[in-house]
């Protein structure tokens, strides 16, 4: 989020701020607008051959459509738009759609996941949306809890949709 001035905290930063925090637990598994970069592996070089696109199995398709669709919303222009509050209730519906659809294997990790997210809005919300606000040290502690369920739901969402995260920076 950098080193916005008071000015900017109301602007564009405070308007994300709700979805950088949130998806700041998914370490890197979801896109925000909280610096960029992206979760897609980036595109393969012109000369080299173009491996075949391997195909999703029918049982994780609904999963995977849901990973890529969480993803395009969060790269949108328009995350993070329409205040904290309406930010923060993007990223709660994005992270229940995820644990919805999430394989068995994954959804004591995604669970993880949004129980994290939510003490991160919440503490979001005692700052009155004020990221500059918001206690970094339990926002870290939230990481390092959220670390072993990312882990997991990367490795395995990787294998599955055949996606290569990376952390956004």
């Amino acid at each position: 989020m950098g080193t916005s001035t008071a000015a900017t905290a109301t602007g564009p930063a405070r308007r994300r701020a709700a979805t950088c925090v949130s998806l700041a637990l998914a370490g890197g598994l979801l896109l925000a607008g909280c610096g960029g970069g992206g979760t897609a592996a980036p595109a393969p070089s012109s000369s080299a051959p173009a491996a075949p696109t391997p195909t999703v199995a029918a049982a994780d398709k609904g999963y995977c459509d849901t990973v890529a669709r969480v993803q395009a919303e969060q790269a949108s222009p328009q995350a993070g738009q329409g205040g904290v509050q309406k930010a923060s209730d993007a990223a709660r519906q994005q992270v229940g759609e995820l644990v919805a659809a999430a394989p068995a294997e994954l959804t004591n990790d995604w669970k993880t996941v949004q129980r994290l997210t939510e003490q991160a809005l919440g503490s979001l919300a005692g700052t009155g949306g004020d990221p500059k606000k918001i206690d970094r040290d339990e926002l870290a502690k939230l990481q390092q809890q959220s670390q072993p369920a990312v882990a997991h739901i990367k490795t395995v969402t990787e294998q599955r949709c055949h996606v290569a995260f990376r952390t956004p920076g």
